[in-house]
């Protein structure tokens, strides 16, 4: 397994078909929101991601041809298993997390305040369940 996988939505998950361009995507790949006037709503997902922008996960395979993307839209009480670039540890529960790519979070063993992923548990020490942190960015 690769990517995110949803395990749990309290809620109704909610799919949506979103525009793509010249980039391939797999069950899996988290998406942001593409901010430019352009004929794309998302692109991948990348380790500077932030709270406003993470969007939602790939719920297919297309090929850098595609136009489209079937995506769930990320919600802040769905709980998500990953992998994680370091080895996982419990003492890591409740740490916010940056992501590596748009398919594994980056467990650094040390809360990232603007960080996108908090680990809730661990799967073993390569897999960690958690919830996406949703906000608005905040600029001073």
């Amino acid at each position: 397994m690769a990517g995110f996988v949803l395990r749990k939505d309290p809620g109704n998950t909610v799919y949506k078909t979103v525009r793509v361009a010249s980039q391939a995507y797999t069950i899996g790949d988290a998406v942001m929101s593409d901010r430019t006037a352009d004929a794309i709503e998302v692109i991948p997902a990348t380790s500077s991601t932030t709270t406003a922008n993470i969007y939602g996960v790939a719920m297919e395979t297309v090929t850098s041809s595609a136009t489209s993307l079937l995506v769930a839209l990320i919600t802040p009480q769905q709980e998500w298993e990953c992998g994680a670039t370091n080895t996982v540890a419990v003492n890591d529960n409740g740490e916010r997390m940056a992501l590596t790519n748009k398919s594994e979070v980056n467990n650094s063993h040390t809360d990232a305040a603007g960080g996108i992923f908090l680990q809730t548990g661990m799967i073993s020490t390569s897999k960690v369940i958690g919830n996406f942190v949703k906000g608005a960015d905040i600029t001073a």
